[in-house]
């Protein structure tokens, strides 16, 4: 292997080529003209090998140093960065007598992220209207709650003694994505490098959910899984995951609608696929006698154990399972030893107990632990 020379070796290789080729001349004295020859050779060939070793990590997807070389990687496979969305939904506004909301409406939440009205329209008594929107700007932040009550700008007009109010519907707003983070991207590639196209193979799958912005992808631990034959031949269920814009990972109505809609144009003609959210099952965790029982402490255990059931659970599936496949729904449970190991890696943790759960957690096919309720006694 060619170890790449230091700017102190590469100047005292040159001082030394001095020495030997110019006879008479000392390019560790100083003052000469070659004492500063030296110098200013050194520093161009370094420079030379140092472009030279970042030309070497743009050769290779896993080590492509910034993203203009990642790109690169990514055109020869037709994988672009997944790009930045805005969050969508429906907003109802709610009236004692009438309201007209013009196209184009502005509404905003507490914390200044503003939504524009898609379609407008109009209510003549009183009641509620719904109407579509869209966030102002791309990005996960637009993602809002249920019911998360909205301020009016403008573009909207009544004449009721009561002002009208706005807030999100039901389902909330969401499918707000960000520009794909590097690392995420870099997975995808090599993931479709190791895993070549094979007519709907799992690995199709796991590419295919993707390719859709806002389901996570890393390189240590599957984040999309595949059950096949999950309602009899021809049958696949994908459980795609997304833990940048929900801490549990498990993607709403809208997100699942999504991917489901980006399978279905690439998938093999016959295959019966069904995108899925997994169903969450909260796991409450009861802690006694932790010490020291400080808050700093306390904090540590839930940050250690937030990370755990991130980076350990999956779907539980029926599929079989195959170590080279870490990516099928397999039959799984949620290990009790690991909450044990996350309370103990807390800093600042000395002893602890956990009282409940008592068991390791079992799962049904399409079922996923998340961290519950976490209580100090």
């Amino acid at each position: 292997m060619f170890a790449l020379p230091t700017l102190a070796d590469l100047l005292n290789r040159t001082r030394q080529s001095f020495r030997a080729n110019l006879k008479g001349s000392d390019a560790w004295v100083w003052p000469n003209n070659v004492y500063a020859s030296a110098k200013v050779i050194a520093g161009a060939i370094f420079e030379v090998f140092g472009f030279a070793a970042y030309i070497q990590k743009q050769m290779f997807a896993f080590s492509a140093p910034d993203v203009e070389s990642l790109t690169n990687h990514g055109a020869e496979y037709g994988i672009p960065r997944n790009p930045a969305a805005p969050a969508s939904g429906n907003v109802v506004f709610t009236v004692t007598d009438n309201v007209t909301v013009n196209t184009n409406a502005v509404l905003q939440r507490t914390d200044g992220v503003q939504f524009i009205v898609t379609a407008g329209g109009t209510l003549a008594t009183s009641g509620s209207l719904t109407v579509p929107v869209i966030a102002a700007a791309d990005g996960a932040a637009g993602n809002t709650d249920a019911n998360a009550p909205l301020a009016i700008l403008s573009g909207v007009t009544s004449t009721s003694t009561t002002a009208p109010t706005a807030a999100v519907d039901g389902n909330g707003l969401t499918l707000g994505a960000d520009l794909e983070d590097i690392e995420s991207w870099r997975a995808r590639i090599l993931f479709r490098k190791r895993n070549p196209p094979h007519g709907g193979a799992p690995a199709d799958y796991v590419f295919w959910a993707g390719q859709v912005s806002g389901v996570s992808f890393y390189l240590d631990r599957p984040t999309v899984y595949v059950e096949r034959l999950w309602q009899g031949p021809g049958t696949v269920r994908v459980f795609p995951l997304m833990y940048g814009l929900y801490a549990n990972g498990i993607p709403q109505a809208a997100d699942v609608q999504r991917v489901q809609d980006y399978i279905e144009t690439v998938k093999p003609a016959g295959a019966q696929v069904t995108v899925a959210a997994p169903i969450a099952v909260p796991v409450n965790v009861t802690i006694s006698g932790l010490q020291p029982n400080t808050v700093d402490v306390q904090e540590a255990v839930r940050a250690e154990l937030a990370d755990a059931f991130q980076r350990l659970s999956r779907p539980a599936g029926a599929d079989a399972q195959f170590g080279s496949m870490p990516y099928l729904a397999s039959p799984f449970s949620f290990s009790l030893s690991w909450i044990w190991q996350a309370v103990a890696n807390a800093t600042g943790e000395q002893r602890h107990s956990i009282t409940s759960p008592v068991t390791d957690v079992a799962l049904s096919a399409g079922q996923m632990a998340t961290l519950g309720t976490i209580t100090f006694v």
